[in-house]
């Protein structure tokens, strides 16, 4: 059996990509279960495929349930979108960790500045593979839960020169809400915003200090400024 780092340090896609029977299957899965549990619908996905063919990018959302980056590798299939996972939730079981592997998600030390992370993640999109990054860090289950955003999602933006495309997610916090034993079966609605750069004002002026920080609060104001369709 591979290691865990053939995974995490070859093309999901493209030439020399490692084998996606994996995740054909849990594709196949997910649109069938989640399909009928969860009734899941995507909406303004011409805001990623405007984006030209083969170009690497970062898709950052809001983060309520261990579940969000299956809604948001299944409305982008076919194409692989390799997700950054904390490295305590990979370590939590090890088949956990080698069915993440298998669809493309690779493991992130938190609280750090993980370099090895960063320079994965650069590499994947400058070979033309979207990454998912959750700026969060953990799931937000409360309305007054302190939030702090996680600036490697602009150091990886500079870097790799990608584009950043916001997502909202609605319902994800109500299938298994605080308190509860028991899973529940809401609506799920994923919303994708316009792309921005780091590259473009009013960004590039600014000192990298103050760079990063402004261009990560911007990244998330755009995802919590898309509307709910209605």
């Amino acid at each position: 059996m591979k290691p865990l780092d053939y995974f995490y340090d070859n093309p999901s896609s493209g030439e020399g990509h490692f084998p996606q029977r994996f995740c054909v299957f849990l594709n196949g899965a997910v649109r069938l279960v989640f399909g009928v549990a969860f009734r899941y619908k995507a909406y303004d996905l011409d805001k990623v495929k405007s984006l030209p063919a083969g170009m690497g990018f970062i898709i950052a959302g809001n983060h309520r349930s261990y579940l969000d980056p299956l809604f948001v590798m299944s409305v982008l299939r076919p194409r692989p979108v390799r997700f950054i996972a904390k490295e305590e939730f990979l370590q939590s079981n090890p088949i956990v960790a080698r069915a993440a592997s298998w669809v493309g998600a690779f493991p992130v030390k938190r609280n750090t500045a993980d370099m090895s992370a960063i320079k994965r993640a650069v590499r994947m999109i400058k070979r033309g593979e979207p990454v998912g990054i959750f700026p969060e860090g953990h799931r937000i289950r409360f309305k007054d839960q302190e939030v702090t955003y996680h600036e490697g999602l602009a150091l990886i933006a500079s870097l790799a020169k990608a584009p950043v495309v916001p997502v909202h997610l609605w319902g994800t916090q109500k299938i298994k809400p605080v308190g509860s034993r028991i899973f529940h079966c809401p609506k799920v609605i994923l919303r994708f915003g316009d792309p921005l750069s780091i590259e473009d004002e009013p960004f590039a002026s600014l000192p990298k200090d103050e760079r990063y920080t402004a261009f990560t609060k911007e990244v998330m104001a755009r995802v919590y400024s898309l509307e709910f369709p209605g």
